[in-house]
């Protein structure tokens, strides 16, 4: 008979069996993601819980449960046949590692599922952009751990001791964590910024090795732009040991003003310069209500006023243009009633 026609090792009739049992396995699993698609995927959508949505979501998609039900499926039909050891031994390990590698990115998928459904949309509304930047961070973290814990699996089923190797990888981990100092402390000044959020994106900070727009945050390091548009990297470690000045968190923006006037000023014309700066000041919106217009001292060549105002908006772009609009306008005012501002000068005085 036909069927029973033997065929290196193993009979027509084995071959049809183990080649039904594949089909079988592709059906199956079309029949799994239609029934995810129109049936699972409307029952999800009346529950509250996101969970069952995630999953749905992850099992509506051909990887990676299509691979695990035909692997399934290949395993019942390939005992069907007779074959070499170490062609069972091949298959026996190739589908262990494919099990591992469909369930880590079903793992991997619904860990990022969970970010996106419940993180993400915590991290939109907050007010810090710290909180977005976070969001990749915990992605990569996630696919680092499962990853790991897949590898550890794969090297228990080969055999190996992995409290043996977990105990020599501590032992190693204390000397690289020896060599690699920096790079964990830079670390864990990453998290001491995510979490304590001293400053947040498009803010303005001042520190010992640069002044700049914060860009950037990282795990490690962080990007500051400078206002004339250098890129500064600064290791995250700079940022939580030395001292921060957040000019984004000032209320308002102090500048302060030394007006010299020349020495044959009179006593009239001093008063109506305060009254002139003070008139600016008051009408200026975006300079707060308090604001102080003095005479100083007598300069070694000047009358000197000194002018204390505070800048409502800390946006640099805002407080570079006030500070332009009440200089130009002093000037502008001085001229008009003839108040000359001073210069260096020197009287020599010749005796006979």
């Amino acid at each position: 008979m036909f069927l029973e026609y033997i065929f290196l090792g193993n009979t027509i009739k084995a071959y049809l069996i183990f080649i039904i049992f594949i089909f079988l396995g592709f059906i199956i699993s079309k029949i799994f993601v239609f029934l995810t698609l129109n049936i699972f995927k409307k029952i999800s959508k009346i529950t509250k819980n996101k969970l069952d949505d995630i999953i749905i979501n992850i099992l509506s998609k051909p990887m990676p449960f299509k691979i695990i039900i035909i692997i399934i499926f290949f395993n019942i039909g390939f005992k069907y046949l007779n074959v070499l050891t170490w062609i069972s031994e091949f298959i026996r390990i190739g589908s262990f590692l494919l099990y591992v590698l469909g369930f880590s990115l079903f793992l991997i998928k619904f860990l990022l599922g969970l970010i996106k459904e419940y993180f993400e949309k915590i991290a939109r509304k907050t007010d810090s952009k710290l909180d977005d930047q976070l969001i990749p961070l915990l992605k990569g973290l996630s696919k680092v751990i499962v990853f790991t814990i897949s590898v550890l699996i794969v090297l228990k089923y080969f055999g190996y001791n992995i409290s043996a190797l977990l105990a020599g990888l501590g032992i190693g981990g204390l000397a690289i964590a020896f060599a690699a100092k920096d790079i964990l402390e830079n670390f864990l000044s990453g998290i001491i910024i995510f979490t304590e959020k001293p400053f947040q994106i498009d803010d303005i900070i001042k520190t010992s090795d640069g002044f700049g727009t914060i860009e950037e945050v990282g795990i490690r390091s962080s990007k500051i732009r400078t206002f004339d548009g250098t890129l500064i990297n600064l290791p995250n470690s700079h940022l939580t040991t030395k001292a921060v000045e957040n000019i984004s968190k000032r209320p308002t923006r102090k500048e302060v003003v030394k007006l010299g006037l020349t020495y044959d000023t009179s006593v009239s014309k001093l008063e109506k310069a305060k009254k002139i700066i003070t008139n600016i000041l008051t009408k200026e919106k975006r300079i707060s209500e308090i604001f102080y217009v003095t005479f100083e001292s007598f300069g070694e060549f000047s009358l000197n006023i000194s002018v204390i105002y505070y800048i409502s908006f800390v946006d640099y772009a805002i407080y570079l243009e006030t500070i332009d609009s009440v200089n130009m306008q002093i000037k502008k005012e001085f001229e008009k009633a003839k108040i000359d501002f001073a210069y260096p000068t020197q009287t020599i005085e010749l005796k006979k």
